[in-house]
């Protein structure tokens, strides 16, 4: 049961970033094949908002105790903190230059968690 959860909630944020991922880089696509796009992009306005607030409590638990490797945890910090400016400065950037802001943090974010879950079962077969 150890083992199982001992990468979690890397695993779990290294797929929760992919998937913001997919979707900035697979939003303006469909919006060029979607005709009804005006009665939904109320809703787009808020996915990247609904993304970090998905994104942050993973990236807490798995940090949580674990803060000692100051790589991951900055490229984890940084790479959610340019997610939720890519929301916040969403009208300035404009839809492709949030998405591009974005795609950038899920980038750091989906390398910090890697690098932590490598780190993290190093330690783990280390101990064994």
């Amino acid at each position: 049961m150890i083992q199982l959860l001992a990468g979690f909630w890397d695993r779990l944020g290294m797929g929760v970033s992919g998937l913001c991922a997919i979707h900035c880089m697979m939003t303006p696509v469909l919006v060029s094949l979607l005709p009804v796009w005006p009665s939904l992009e109320m809703y787009h306005d808020y996915s990247h908002f609904a993304f970090f607030l998905v994104i942050a409590p993973v990236v807490y638990f798995s940090l949580k105790k674990r803060h000692d490797n100051k790589q991951v945890f900055l490229l984890m910090i940084v790479g959610l903190a340019i997610i939720f400016s890519a929301w916040l400065f969403r009208n300035a950037l404009g839809e492709y230059g949030e998405s591009l802001v974005t795609l950038a943090g899920s980038t750091l974010l989906i390398r910090g968690h890697w690098l932590n879950y490598k780190n993290k079962c190093s330690i783990k077969y280390e101990t064994a």
